[in-house]
């Protein structure tokens, strides 16, 4: 079984689209699988469409916070849920639908090879300059600090149920990518990049913003220099 956690926030116009693209996707590959499609405390109609998807789909699991518990709490939450059904592969994508669930299967195949975690890696880009800048920013960031790694904060990401559960991961914000990356490495884990296309946005805002760059860049110090 593969376990697909999808936060979204504010996401009303990508919803249907980005859940039934990926329904479908695993159900050609006949995988049983689980979505936990979490509203992380939209404002819009997000939870009445995810609820009315879950209602025609009982592999879908709505969950529904109240408050936004942040990009990586949200994910948190939809991991706990798909825990409970044991998957052999579990793992998140975002809801905005610029990746191609097309990918899931490279991942879901690396994962059940023995990779203990399986990446997007992002080798073209359409969604704008900003986000470009604020992504390569990411990017100098961690080499300024010796760390080497291919997109850190690329997705999907999936991980082997055991891999998943050793790296005890509790980063509620935009650190928790990253934060999978680093312990997975400093653990010696094997990681596999699968090259995709990020897509421009049709739908709504990107959450990621200069904000966001700050809260990584501290987090990252933080791992560094404090947490070690």
């Amino acid at each position: 079984m593969i376990g697909l956690a999808i936060p979204m926030l504010n996401e009303e116009g990508n919803v249907e689209l980005v859940l039934n693209e990926i329904c479908t996707v695993l159900s050609q590959e006949s995988y049983s699988y689980r979505i936990a499609a979490v509203n992380n405390g939209s404002s819009d109609e997000t939870g009445r469409i995810i609820s009315d998807l879950a209602r025609k789909n009982k592999n879908i699991i709505p969950i529904h916070l109240e408050t936004n518990q942040g990009y990586g709490g949200g994910i948190l939450q939809g991991m706990k849920e798909l825990e409970k059904s044991e998957p052999t592969v579990l793992g998140w994508m975002w809801g905005d639908g610029q990746i191609s669930p097309q990918i899931l299967p490279k991942l879901y195949e690396s994962c059940t090879a023995g990779a203990d975690i399986a990446k997007a890696t992002r080798v073209l880009r359409h969604d704008g300059r900003k986000r470009k800048l604020i992504s390569s920013t990411y990017a100098r960031t961690m080499k300024w600090m010796g760390i080497e790694t291919k997109d850190v904060n690329g997705c999907p990401k999936l991980f082997s149920l055991s891999a998943w559960r050793e790296l005890e991961l509790d980063a509620m914000d935009w650190f928790l990518d990253a934060q999978a990356i680093l312990k997975a490495k400093s653990e010696g884990m094997y990681i596999a990049h699968h090259p995709v296309t990020m897509k421009k946005r049709i739908h709504g805002k990107s959450k990621v913003n200069w904000g966001t760059v700050a809260e990584f860049s501290l987090n990252m110090f933080k791992w560094k220099w404090i947490s070690k």
